[in-house]
């Protein structure tokens, strides 16, 4: 065999030789990059249906506490509409703060705390401000005193405390939302 034969063969072996290899080097990243890209794509798959819900569960949650409050405001309000009782505006305020616990409870561990400890304030004060009106209109006799104090207290979180609760539950959720 000449040199040149010798060369030839030596350069015929070189490129197959790295070309396979490339190949076999490309081939196994293309499998690891295939791999990461299969959990990541898992990974944001699983987030989008978590960020689904969440988005769900808030929209629903925050239409209940929004109506809730319109009736407790409507209750604690000193001029009614004609056939409007108090007792039919607290129970749809009941219904509405109801559903609202409810879809929340059922989506506790999708909401970060915070938003959660906004929410469970705006029911403790919604539930609050109903019972101080159920107590001022009792039937049981009571001083005008302590009536005209508990409807104080439910106007003052009626219409005061309750909107910059739902305001500030409205900005959380949007964060939430947008994200």
């Amino acid at each position: 065999m000449t040199d040149t034969d010798r060369l030839f063969l030596t350069l015929v072996v070189t490129l197959l030789g790295s070309g396979i290899g490339t190949t076999v080097v490309g081939a196994l990243f293309k499998r690891r990059f295939d791999a990461q890209l299969e959990i990541q794509k898992a990974l944001l798959q699983r987030s989008s249906r978590i960020h689904e819900r969440q988005v769900g569960a808030l929209l629903a949650i925050h239409a209940k506490l929004e109506q809730a409050l319109f009736y407790l405001q409507r209750a604690a309000s000193a001029g009614k509409f004609e056939g409007e009782s108090d007792q039919e505006l607290l129970r749809r305020m009941a219904r509405d703060l109801g559903c609202a616990s409810k879809v929340f409870s059922h989506n506790k561990l999708l909401i970060g705390p915070e938003l959660t400890r906004k929410l469970d304030e705006f029911f403790d004060d919604m539930f609050s401000a109903g019972m101080n009106l159920r107590w001022a209109d009792h039937p049981m006799p009571q001083n005008a005193e302590t009536r005209a104090s508990l409807f104080d207290k439910a106007r003052e979180t009626a219409f005061k405390k309750l909107p910059s609760t739902l305001e500030a539950i409205r900005i959380e959720a949007k964060s939430v939302i947008h994200n």
